[in-house]
């Protein structure tokens, strides 16, 4: 009898070991993957890091989940990223501007400035997923109240174990396709599509369009299977760019989506039917980009940044050129365009 029961506390002893080293080894591969992301920012100069995203950041499992608000996606992140754990998350509205063009060689090229009411931390991000599109985007730190002005500074090790977060809050970006799209404020109220569709937030379809579609085209008709929700009391529209040098934005009123071909864009929508496709005289950031353009429709990435800086808002977070052939970046942050630099996507 002694020795049966010797033997059971030895089985359950094995088996406790054993369940605990299963368990080990398993939190050791989650928090490794986190763990090897986070080391990854570095600065590059100003306030501006990169991070090559090594985690399973599970788009379709957010997407799958309908998130209708902005907290819905806090939430979702909490749960996936932080293991339960609330964090403090800003949300401001941002006035920008975009546009696309090509340089002497062809390239094509878009430029975005990205006009946000507080100082921030940029984060270049490059992810490349299974099965999926590599990209670059860029984040604003200050979104999980990271970095200049916030609560963590962006190297610390809370700061990157926030930034765990960076894409599903990317508001622009390029992807080894050359498909670039960056997201804009309307004022017009938030944007609640209700059609029947799965519910996707504006700022994942920025996530989807990057990871999963190559040209403007596919764009629209991914965007189209989807119920678009947006955030911050504000509706957006995206604006998108390709490698043929197709230009669109796409928006949303009413429960439908409207595309408009264009190669500008800035903070006005549209498709509002009295413009009848005479875009001038709503917003003079539109005007003086389209103007240049027509003036000079081929414009190198220095010119580019200087049609950015005749643009900027008091408050200009980044201007950034993404170059959609060379799967390149220049920014600018905080208005410092004595200081750009450039980032090879394939090189973070």
């Amino acid at each position: 009898m002694k020795k049966y029961l010797i033997r059971i506390i030895k089985v359950s002893l094995l088996s406790l070991a054993t369940t605990f080293l299963i368990t080990l080894f398993a939190s050791s591969i989650i928090l490794s993957t986190r763990l090897e992301s986070m080391m990854t920012i570095k600065h590059v100069g100003a306030d501006l890091y990169t991070m090559h995203y090594k985690k399973d950041y599970k788009l379709d499992k957010a997407i799958k989940a309908g998130l209708k608000e902005e907290d819905d996606l806090y939430k979702f992140i909490s749960k996936e990223v932080f293991f339960g754990i609330k964090f403090k998350n800003n949300s401001f509205n941002y006035a920008c501007s975009a546009f696309a063009t090509e340089n002497s060689d062809g390239d094509k090229i878009v430029g975005r400035n990205f006009d946000y009411s507080i100082g921030s931390d940029t984060l270049c991000l490059y992810t490349h997923p299974k099965g999926g599109y590599a990209s670059i985007s860029t984040v604003s730190t200050d979104m999980v109240a990271v970095g200049e002005g916030s609560g963590f500074a962006t190297k610390s090790l809370t700061g990157r174990a926030l930034l765990l977060a960076a894409p599903y809050i990317a508001v622009d970006g390029v992807n080894e396709k050359g498909l670039s799209a960056s997201l804009l404020d309307q004022n017009d109220g938030e944007t609640h599509m209700d059609t029947g569709k799965p519910k996707i937030l504006v700022t994942l379809a920025i996530r989807l369009l990057l990871d999963k579609t190559s040209t403007v085209d596919e764009a629209i008709n991914m965007l189209s299977k989807y119920d678009i929700q947006s955030a911050h009391g504000c509706t957006q529209h995206i604006f998108l760019s390709d490698l043929s040098g197709k230009s669109a934005i796409v928006e949303w009123h009413k429960n439908e989506m409207i595309v408009i071909d264009y190669h500008v864009c800035t903070n006005f929508r549209m498709s509002r039917t009295s413009l009848h496709g005479d875009y001038s005289k709503q917003c003079d950031r539109f005007d003086f980009l389209d103007n240049s353009l027509k003036e000079k429709q081929v414009n190198s990435e220095e010119e580019s940044m200087v049609l950015l800086q005749g643009v900027l808002q008091k408050h200009c977070q980044w201007s950034v050129v993404y170059n959609l052939t060379d799967f390149t970046a220049d920014y600018a942050v905080n208005k410092e365009y004595d200081n750009v630099y450039h980032i090879d996507a394939k090189k973070i």
